[in-house]
């Protein structure tokens, strides 16, 4: 069964735990190619994939690294808590930023487990209404038409303007 990745997803982050030996792990970190395939994407962009132990991440652990690092929402962290503390050893984080907007199907092999999705919240953006005359669309005059025929005609008066006052000098030097 695949998991579908709905077009243009942005700020959403996949966690799946890795059930393998860790020189299998290792090797897999190491190699963005054997990632993909271990997904069963293709065409994804590598620098949308994290595979790291969890010891690293020292005392922050995971649900630090995914509230800060990925700013999953609090509400998301606490639900699946336990679920998270009970990692041990290897997982992968498959960002939105490795779909690269575009719909996909993954098909992760039997050594990955969808642990949680943890989306961020959209930014609030409070809305303006702009209710002056003239911020409506199409309020000004509309702007003088030129047409090419107008800018050549001035264009051939600037130039003969410019032949008639050199003649006018040069016969007024000569006389």
């Amino acid at each position: 069964m695949g998991l579908d990745i709905s077009t243009g997803e942005i700020g959403t982050t996949r966690v799946f735990s890795l059930s393998m030996p860790p020189t299998q792990a290792r090797s897999l970190q190491a190699n963005p190619q054997a990632q993909l395939a271990i997904l069963g994407a293709e065409g994804l962009n590598p620098d949308g994939l994290e595979v790291f132990q969890l010891a690293d991440l020292g005392d922050v652990g995971l649900v630090g690294y995914l509230r800060d690092g990925t700013d999953a929402p609090e509400a998301d962290l606490k639900r699946d808590a336990a679920k998270l503390a009970a990692l041990d050893g290897w997982v992968m984080l498959v960002h939105s930023l490795a779909f690269g907007g575009k719909a996909t199907t993954l098909t992760p092999a039997s050594a990955l487990t969808l642990i949680g999705t943890y989306a961020q919240s959209p930014a609030s953006r409070p809305q303006t209404n702009v209710s002056a005359h003239a911020a409506q669309p199409y309020t000004g005059p509309p702007p003088p038409s030129a047409t090419a025929t107008d800018t050549r005609r001035g264009g051939s008066l600037a130039v003969g303007a410019l032949i008639l006052l050199a003649v006018v000098i040069l016969w007024w030097a000569l006389a």
